[in-house]
């Protein structure tokens, strides 16, 4: 009895241990692959074709069906046999970044490129089958990617890849890698170009040999600019002369004519009467004559100093 009891408890401990592994959850962003020894079972929670013809207006050709995508919802607890296998696969958008791409483009100039590429799982079973896990899909993936890249950016020059035709080449880059993973159950959803620089031993040297053209340039133009200015200098200062020689002259012209009224006035005033005259030369020569710290010796009995200028002057006119 005791040993009845023991096989009985093992039996049911089997039992609860199998019973657990015959239930399995799918969450709503995963999709599973159900294999019996090896062989595929049951797909969960994926993705199914769906071929639409779009509308027409009356009386024109029926327009070709297009074949899109749809997300099946089968998210929940699932029952399985012990010996089936579950294979979990994510069905969110995914990502792979595909870093420093060497690429010759059709100018002969080199650019290191990066990039990424945002994918899907669409087809568990030929995922599965070509590919096992997402790291075997994302090493395949990067060669496919990094190929067409090439191909893609080796065809225009350096500008067109930089702010030509980007969008354009993104969408044809998009549509080789798609077509190259044809039938692997993997949908490619965009690849972007994220960064395109020269290569940095390249860099260095276009950078140096334009800091040498500009220096080239800067040099030229203050060479130029310094021509100018000498130019425009020997102009202003031949300017200047010219000018100066035609102010003198004309500045002692009119010296000339004003010495010559001025003559003419005093003569005219003076001629009236000579004994003024006189008198008045003989006040200015007696103040001329005597100038600051300059020793007179004069009469006690007769202190004008002047007076002497004053009877030579009329002794001379006397004469």
């Amino acid at each position: 009895m005791r040993g009845f009891a023991i096989i009985l408890i093992i039996i049911l401990g089997v039992g609860v241990l199998v019973g657990l592994n015959s239930f399995y959850t799918v969450r709503q962003d995963e999709q599973a692959l159900v294999l019996q020894f090896g062989s595929p079972v049951a797909v969960r929670n994926s993705y199914e074709t769906v071929t639409t013809t779009p509308e027409t207006a009356e009386g024109e050709e029926a327009a070709t069906p297009v074949e899109s995508l749809q997300e099946v919802d089968e998210a929940g607890l699932f029952f399985k046999l012990p010996w089936e296998n579950v294979v979990v696969l994510d069905r969110k958008n995914l990502g792979s970044d595909i870093p420093d791409i060497e690429v010759l483009a059709s100018d002969q100039r080199r650019l290191t490129v990066d990039a990424f590429v945002r994918w899907r799982i669409v087809d568990p079973l030929k995922f599965y089958q070509r590919f096992r896990n997402e790291d075997g899909a994302r090493a395949q993936l990067q060669r496919f990617t990094e190929s067409n890249i090439r191909n893609a950016l080796g065809e225009v020059p350096v500008p067109e890849i930089v702010s030509g035709q980007r969008a354009q080449l993104m969408n044809e880059i998009l549509t080789n890698v798609n077509e190259a993973l044809a039938g692997t159950g993997i949908d490619i959803i965009d690849v972007r170009i994220r960064q395109a620089d020269l290569p940095a031993a390249v860099a260095e040297g276009v950078y140096r040999r334009m800091r040498t053209e500009r220096e080239q340039e800067a040099q030229r133009i203050r060479s130029e600019g310094e021509e100018r200015a000498r130019l425009i200098r020997a102009q202003a200062d031949r300017q200047q002369t010219v000018i100066l020689a035609e102010a003198n002259e004309q500045s002692e012209e009119i010296r000339g004519q004003g010495d010559a009224q001025r003559n003419k006035i005093y003569a005219d005033a003076y001629g009236k009467d000579l004994d003024f005259f006189r008198f008045q030369r003989a006040l200015i020569a007696c103040e001329e004559s005597i100038e600051e710290g300059t020793s007179i010796v004069a009469d006690p009995n007769n202190l004008d100093v002047c007076q002497v200028f004053i009877d030579r002057a009329r002794s001379a006119g006397g004469q």
